[in-house]
């Protein structure tokens, strides 16, 4: 009997991972699985530091919603091209439209993931084609409004999506010595987003300037660029590591003293892992008041100053900002038993 392909698709770095580790649970189940991965930041990077195989399809679209349009038209076509080959009897997404609207037009289900309410635009484009969606309890009530009641089932679990690879972590200090660095003596800084739509436009970076002020500290400061214009500015600051290879970012976070990004995932994961994540993205959202509440080191902060403070307080006592989540983890659930439940129910399995 021919095993059913479940299809997953990549359009980010956290996608890609997360469609790694599903993909790898599926077929530990016994289904075959391809990935489709957008030509974008690290996704592709983390497929292939973990030996996943994928199949590029399009790439970003720029920073203007016709720019978006033109590459997702194109990305549809690519998908497509890949669909038709592969007969894939399910598909399991984050909000992606050329995925999403490729999966209708061929009549395949679609199992939706997502954890970000102020995505609208890719949100308002996606769920409602979606068969079900699975979100975290902590974030279902400003998610549904997002789907067509009556078409799309919705399960929801106690947890965040993160889970998925970061149950199965198992620290490995060789991740970053790798790359020349010394466990517990650096931070990490991920600049802020500007060319999504949900992101405000920005003139400086106040992560890099953070990362210079690590610098200045004594504190190496390690660098992930998401575009060109950060690789050129952090590439000026002195003493720092500027990652453009691949890379497993829960061994960089694990092993640092500190997590400052402009965005939500990178610090969430480093506080699953019990480091300090700090983010200045504009606003607190539901699934990180529910990790603070029950004791995740995780921060927002709205400036410079109040973020440096952080950082130099982290500094001075790396080991006090610290905290051992093992008990907190085991408190939360993963949405990957769902995840299975659904792909045996549409696949047909």
């Amino acid at each position: 009997m021919t095993r059913a392909v479940v299809w997953l698709d990549a359009s980010t770095a956290k996608r890609a991972l997360l469609s790694a580790f599903i993909a790898r649970h599926l077929r530990e189940a016994g289904y075959n699985t391809i990935i489709t991965a957008r030509g974008y930041d690290y996704a592709v990077k983390i497929l292939e530091f973990l030996d996943e195989t994928y199949l590029p399809t399009g790439v970003h679209g720029g920073g203007t919603l016709r720019g978006k349009l033109l590459a997702d038209l194109g990305r549809a076509i690519d998908i497509d091209v890949v669909v038709e080959e592969w007969s894939p009897k399910v598909l399991i997404s984050y909000p992606s439209p050329p995925a999403a609207r490729v999966a209708f037009g061929r009549g395949i289900p679609y199992i939706a993931l997502g954890d970000t309410p102020h995505g609208e635009a890719m949100n308002r484009l996606s769920y409602p084609l979606a068969s079900v969606a699975i979100f975290s309890d902590f974030v279902v009530n400003e998610m549904e409004r997002f789907l067509l009641k009556g078409f799309t089932a919705v399960e929801t679990f106690r947890g965040v999506d993160e889970l998925v690879y970061v149950k199965a972590y198992v620290p490995r200090e060789e991740g970053v010595r790798a790359l020349g660095l010394e466990p517990y003596s650096y931070m990490v800084f991920r600049p802020e987003e500007f060319k999504a739509h949900y992101y405000e436009q920005i003139s400086q970076s106040l992560i890099l300037r953070l990362a210079r002020r690590a610098a200045e500290r004594g504190v190496k400061p390690v660098i992930i660029p998401r575009y060109k214009e950060h690789l050129e500015e952090a590439k000026r600051i002195e003493g720092a590591l500027v990652l453009e290879k691949p890379f497993l970012g829960l061994d960089l976070e694990f092993f640092s003293m500190a997590v400052f990004t402009g965005g939500i995932s990178m610090a969430r994961e480093a506080a699953l892992l019990g480091v300090p994540g700090i983010s200045v993205f504009r606003e607190v959202i539901s699934i990180d008041k529910a990790l603070i509440s029950m004791g995740f080191p995780l921060r927002y902060v709205k400036g410079y100053e109040e973020g440096e403070q952080i950082l130099m307080n982290i500094a001075r006592d790396p080991d006090g900002f610290r905290v051992d989540t093992g008990k907190l983890l085991q408190s939360l659930e993963s949405p990957l038993p769902l995840i299975s439940k659904w792909v045996k129910k549409l696949s047909g399995a």
